[in-house]
């Protein structure tokens, strides 16, 4: 057949319109739609983003330092560049009236800042003179959660650490801050000079000094970072380029986008049911058409050109119109919460994401209904007019299954390969194909045992299981399609549960109610006398642990440079910035050591570090490996001694890193300390030290435990929302099969009212049948979902695993209603039919 003549043909058979093929296209669109609608959006924050990369950092450079300010030469060598402005971060503790709460401040310099500016209200005009000192207070600009939980306004006092301050304005938005400022707790902007004449931004204190450059005309801002190294060699000075202000929002937008389109490509194979049914049912219903072009001559090649050029035409206008729909998705998501996003956005239209949705669809479609359309287009006329079962039967010859088979791995190499996550989309996309083709076996078992059931039972159970086992069975349908939306809503609901259950439950129980910081180092005694009067036993290690902090930097690896790339990214927390050391003399009780032995008591030879077991994996450290350190600007090495397990949820010195003593005690680091007590004996202590020690920081974990439960719930119906996309693409499948269990029914039930059949039995006959593929469907999905769920929460969030039971009940009762409604469904609309109408067109 000549390729004109089959276009011609297959235009011509699409003037019926595209009325039962609503399933084909709605779940190609449902999965173009989550994949470009995810991927616009994030390429909406991240162009937004990378536009105010410099607005974000603060100007075209920044250098920080932790525990100390720049030396005098290394400021002046970059103020020669460019103009600087200083800030440092801290918390103190802030004091009005009887209320005590930790505050997260930022100083600030006359300079400050160099792009943008704050949006202040309700008092001083500008920040220079909101932050004056004035009357001999000097002005903050208070965020509205630290006006909220003190209890103040504008042009009230409040007293912070040594420092008499006063409420000059309200902080709306910081000039280099995204969303409203003490979104997680109270804050405040304040001139650096009263922390300096407060005596808090000395060598060895829990600050963070920040020096941003806006450079001169015809300096290059990027060789900044290398000319400071040059002259002062690894002093301490971090350098951060604009880039480096959203790398963590980028990796994290990267992170959501492979997620969210890992979910589309699983709408699509969950999808993919409907599709290969719609395909089927569309060339079942061209049996008479197939067998007279076959008659006539038609080859094989000729008719698969027809019909494939049909179910492409249709694949492109469900993929397209999804896709299409997706790209608006910004536009969508800017109108409903633009404002409570503090992403800044640029909203416009990606081709990119829409491209790669189109063609993810095309390939699923390719992959589902090629089958079909060799079964059709290879079973032979005089079986065309015979009937259809014949063609039901006949297995899809070898060049549309090689088909299939290409367009899968397609699939998944360009799923792959468009992520930014590649390793976690090829594992969850290997998983998903895992489950599908777990639930197909299941399905093939579902109908043989159904088949052998019926052959025991008896009445309308038999006819139940009878029809559940042939060869219009809904086991094929509803095991993959609604089973690979359950397991993915069950592994949500199951890590969801659990990590709640961590923050709300274990979390309050392990973890300490209280944590001190910024103890000095020579008033500890004086610190635990004020515990101890109390009632805190301060020999009791399960309650109480006070030690030394401070901030350091991991330079080298096994005495080489460190090379960040070469760090896993589950473990480059430890080499991104600072993190806290401790030294310690006696092993912690809680410590179980993997490798290598703790120093002796009295130990007072080279330095030794004993490092978290996970953190030495990523770092590939072993027992007698070095690590280097910056601190206080100063380089030191230590030499690894052991290695140890560390539960960050419990009650201990969970750090990567604790080194032996006699090396550092010199600096006089400020001590750290954690603490287990009663709620009602938290205010008399906070109390205490804010008569004998006001710079002691102490912040309260219970109310920061509680508002982490109400923000991690709050994501976790996001997450669900998300993983809805592929149950809703199941459901679709389900109601085109109700559609299609329908018509293959209605002789049956024409029999079942002339044999006397009561309405009810025949709705109880398709509800039960219906209800029990779902049964089935939803016990595998369930059980998959959980037992991916577990790994997750246990090796992943290193969480304790607990069987989420009113969470997964619920998921499974709801996909058995569904089941059962639709079964119910089908029998009434096939007991709207007269008997005698369809008996006589059988």
């Amino acid at each position: 057949m000549k390729t004109g003549v089959a276009l011609k043909i297959a235009r011509r058979e699409f003037a019926g319109g595209f009325a039962s093929f609503w399933v084909y296209i709605a779940c190609l669109a449902l999965g173009a739609f989550a994949i470009a609608a995810s991927g616009s959006v994030t390429e909406s924050f991240k162009t937004g983003l990378a536009a105010q990369s410099r607005l974000l950092l603060g100007g075209d450079a920044a250098f920080t330092a932790a525990q100390r300010r720049a030396a005098p030469q290394e400021r002046a060598f970059i103020e020669a560049r460019g103009q600087v402005s200083e800030t440092v971060t801290l918390r103190m503790m802030g004091e009005a009236g009887e209320i005590r709460k930790q505050i997260s401040l930022r100083g600030v310099d006359g300079a400050f800042p160099l792009l943008g500016a704050a949006v202040l209200s309700g008092g001083a005009p500008d920040l220079g003179r909101a932050l004056a000192r004035k009357d001999g207070r000097w002005g903050i600009a208070a965020s509205a959660s630290l006006l909220e939980q003190f209890g103040l306004e504008v042009g009230d006092d409040l007293t912070i650490g040594r420092v008499s301050a006063r409420i000059a304005a309200r902080l709306d938005k910081e000039p280099d801050g995204l969303g409203a400022p003490g979104a997680f707790g109270p804050s405040a902007l304040i001139s650096v000079d009263a922390l300096a004449e407060a005596g808090r931004l000395t060598q060895g204190q829990l600050f963070r000094a920040t020096y941003l450059v806006r450079v001169n005309e015809g300096e290059d801002a990027s060789a900044l970072g290398a000319d400071v190294t040059a002259e002062f060699g690894d002093s301490g000075l971090r350098y951060r380029a604009p880039a480096d202000a959203v790398d963590g929002l980028g990796d994290l937008l990267d992170l959501l986008t492979s997620f969210l389109a890992v979910i589309g490509v699983a709408a699509l194979v969950a999808g993919g049911v409907g599709v290969a049914q719609a395909a089927s049912s569309f060339l079942e219903s061209r049996t008479e058409a197939i067998a007279a072009l076959k008659a006539l001559g038609a080859d094989a090649g000729g008719i698969r050109l027809i019909y494939l050029t049909q179910l492409g035409a249709l694949a492109l206008i469900g993929a397209g119109g999804g896709a299409v729909l997706g790209a608006f998705a910004p536009f969508v998501l800017d109108a409903i919460a633009g404002g409570r996003i503090p992403l800044p956005q640029a909203l416009g239209f990606y081709p990119g994401p829409v491209l790669l949705a189109i063609a993810l669809s095309l390939l699923a479609a390719g992959l589902f209904a090629a089958p079909a359309l060799g079964r059709a287009r290879a079973t032979s006329p005089a079986a065309l007019f015979r009937s259809l079962t014949d063609q039901q039967a006949a297995r899809a010859p070898t060049l549309e299954r090689a088909l299939a088979a290409a367009a899968g791995v397609f699939l998944m190499v360009l799923a792959i390969a468009a992520s930014a996550r590649p390793v976690m989309t090829a594992a969850l996309l290997v998983g998903a194909a895992i489950a599908y083709l777990v639930l197909r076996g299941a399905a093939t078992a579902m109908r043989f045992a159904a088949r052998r059931a019926a052959q025991r039972a008896r009445g309308l159970r038999r006819l139940a299981l009878a029809n559940l086992g042939g060869p219009g069975s809904l086991a094929p349908t509803t095991a993959p399609a609604l089973g690979l939306g359950l397991a993915l809503l069950t592994l949500v609901a199951a890590v969801q549960a659990n990590l709640l259950r961590q923050i709300s439950e274990t979390a309050p129980r392990n973890a300490p109610s209280m944590v001190f910081s910024q103890i000095p180092n020579q008033e500890t005694a004086q610190f635990d006398q004020i515990l101890a009067e109390a009632g805190v036993v301060l020999s009791d290690p399960e309650n109480y642990r006070r030690a030394p902090v401070i901030l350091g930097r991991v330079t080298r690896l096994k005495g080489e440079e460190l090379v960040r790339d070469e760090i896993p990214p589950g473990e480059r927390w430890v080499v991104d910035g600072e993190v806290t050391l401790t030294y310690l003399a006696n092993k912690p009780p809680e410590a179980t050591l993997t490798e290598g032995d703790w120093w002796t008591d009295d130990y007072d030879g080279p330095l030794l570090v004993s490092v978290e077991a996970a953190a030495a994996k990523g770092l590939d450290l072993t027992i007698g490996d070095t690590v280097g350190f910056q601190i206080f600007g100063r380089a030191i090495e230590a030499r690894v001694a052991s290695l140890r397990l560390v539960d960050w949820g419990g009650f201990g010195v969970n750090t990567a890193f604790i080194l032996s003593p006699g090396a550092l005690e010199a600096a006089n680091p400020r001590h750290f300390a954690i603490l287990k007590t009663p709620a009602e004996k938290e205010t008399a202590i906070i109390a205490a030290l804010g008569e004998a020690l006001p710079d002691v920081v102490v912040f309260q974990t219970r109310e920061a435990l509680a508002t982490a439960a109400r923000m991690f719930a709050d994501i976790g119906l996001a997450v669900n929302a998300a993983a809805g996309v592929v149950s809703l693409a199941g459901l679709l499948v389900l109601f085109g099969a109700f559609a299609a269990i329908a018509r293959k029914r209605r002789v049956e039930s024409a029999l079942l009212k002339s044999f006397g059949a009561t309405r009810g039995r025949v709705l109880g006959l398709y509800a039960g049948e219906f209800a029990l593929a779902g049964s089935i469907a939803a016990l595998l999905g369930v059980a998959m979902g959980l037992a991916a769920a577990y790994p997750v929460v246990v090796y992943v969030f290193e969480a304790r695993w607990a069987l989420p039971v009113e969470p997964i009940a619920t998921i499974a009762a709801a996909a058995i209603a569904v089941a059962a409604i639709g079964g119910g469904l089908v029998g009434a609309a096939l007991l709207s039919l007269r008997p005698a109408q369809i008996l006589r067109s059988a």
